[in-house]
């Protein structure tokens, strides 16, 4: 009997990321693609239910989906929505005022800091027009 625990070897160049793949985009993405900021096109908003904390309770909070500029396909990891100064972000940066209204707007998501903390934020600036 072989009591050997089965492995498997692990390419060198896979991303640490890759070893626990987030379900929302976060700045350590932004960082390994060597970016500040990305301009994208909202494709839809839905709310999941997320786990803030293991020791709370579940909440339901809107997540943006959005395109992919290399691909034109939506990108598997959406964003989501954790704090009012976003919102306030995407009614600036669209002039949407329902969320039917963000589907197919364009928005800026950046790095931001947060308690010492590199975070993403919504810009609350329209993105500028690629020349």
């Amino acid at each position: 009997m072989n009591t050997q625990p089965k492995t498997r070897s692990i390419s060198p160049d896979k991303s640490l990321d890759d070893l626990f793949p987030a379900r929302f985009l976060k700045a350590e993405h932004l960082l390994a693609w060597h970016v500040t900021q990305i301009a994208v096109t909202i494709s839809r908003l839905q709310e999941e239910e997320v786990t803030p904390h293991i020791s709370q309770p579940a909440e339901w909070k809107p997540v943006i989906y959005f395109l992919s500029a290399k691909t034109g396909r939506e990108h598997p990891q959406g964003y989501l929505l954790s704090a009012k100064v976003d919102r306030d972000s995407l009614k600036s940066a669209t002039g949407a005022s329902t969320t039917g209204e963000l589907i197919g707007k364009r928005i800026t998501i950046a790095l931001a800091e947060h308690k010492g903390q590199a975070v993403l934020r919504i810009s609350p600036w329209p993105p500028v027009a690629a020349t």
